[in-house]
């Protein structure tokens, strides 16, 4: 109860700050973080080594792991300020999106269900918030929070401008199933191994445990795959939304899972890669495929040793 207390407090105080100054408030305690923090300063590294290509300065990969935590600072930022946000005055003036009428909007018409695939980039929630000045609406699932009255209050902050944002459980996962069966948009994070069904894929050069059921519920809906990424410009959110993934059913589908999976991180990997500071992620990533990797050396040693 204190740690709902604090957030409920801290997000009614910081949402009347004028935008400008809730910005530099935000920087500066991003700043904070990084300096008070070894230990996720450490976890921001070990994410960035994989990101950066050996031999990289440490001062490039440091002034990465500050706009990291500057990026993150930022988010919470924009939660705190969201129910004062004009959704029209917004996407006409701090949101630039491409692939909009390309992609996103043909795929809703079509009755098939969409799926934005999106990762803790940019900031894809905020971004996200301009889909209802296209009337757009979404059905989002997020990381269930303890205490739970934080989780409610946060999802409500994010569902304030006419989206819908619970978190993962099972009730809620058939929940986005019957929305892509009629036909709606959702939206699904596949950067983090958070909850549900999860795999080692390889993810810029070595395994990781990721999460695989944006692409099987995919897969078994039939709904549009659209990668979607945010970057952020100051105060312009810019969106891509590009084009659909080419799903295959072979008739084995955790190989099938396992494919479509890696063609969205070929995607994550270049955005990635173009702006690694934008990876607003404080947890370390490659321990889950790390021990996967053991855990298969150790059977193979074993089995090597008989």
């Amino acid at each position: 109860m204190p740690k709902y207390v604090f957030f409920l407090v801290l997000f009614k105080l910081l949402g009347l700050l004028p935008l400008p100054i809730l910005y530099r408030v935000a920087k500066a305690v991003g700043d904070l973080g990084y300096a008070l923090f070894p230990g996720v300063r450490a976890n921001v590294w070990d994410n960035l080594r994989h990101v950066f290509p050996p031999g990289t300065p440490k001062k490039t990969i440091r002034k990465a792991a500050r706009q990291v935590f500057r990026n993150v600072a930022l988010y919470y930022a924009d939660l705190a300020y969201l129910p004062r946000i004009d959704v029209q005055e917004f996407f006409d003036k701090r949101l630039e999106l491409h692939g909009l009428s390309e992609h996103l909007i043909p795929a809703a018409k079509s009755g098939q269900g969409v799926i934005m695939m999106s990762a803790h980039f940019g900031n894809p929630e905020l971004t996200g918030q301009g889909l209802i000045a296209c009337g757009i609406k979404v059905f989002a699932l997020t990381e269930p929070l303890e205490p739970p009255q934080l989780s409610r209050l946060i999802d409500r902050i994010r569902s304030c401008k006419g989206h819908t944002f619970v978190p993962v459980n099972v009730g809620n996962v058939k929940r986005v199933i019957r929305t892509l069966k009629s036909g709606g948009v959702v939206v699904l994070m596949a950067d983090r191994d958070i909850e549900g069904p999860r795999m080692a894929v390889p993810f810029l050069g070595e395994d990781v445990l990721m999460p695989t059921g944006p692409i099987e519920v995919a897969l078994r809906t039939g709904a549009i795959v659209i990668p979607s990424f945010t970057t952020r410009r100051g105060y312009v959110m810019e969106g891509h939304m590009e084009e659909p993934l080419q799903l295959e059913k072979t008739g084995d589908l955790q190989q099938d899972v396992r494919a479509g999976t890696l063609k969205f991180l070929e995607r994550f990997e270049r955005r990635l890669r173009a702006d690694p500071g934008q990876w607003a992620v404080f947890e370390r990533i490659w321990d889950g495929g790390r021990e996967i990797s053991n855990r298969k050396s150790e059977i193979g040693e074993r089995v090597e040793s008989r």
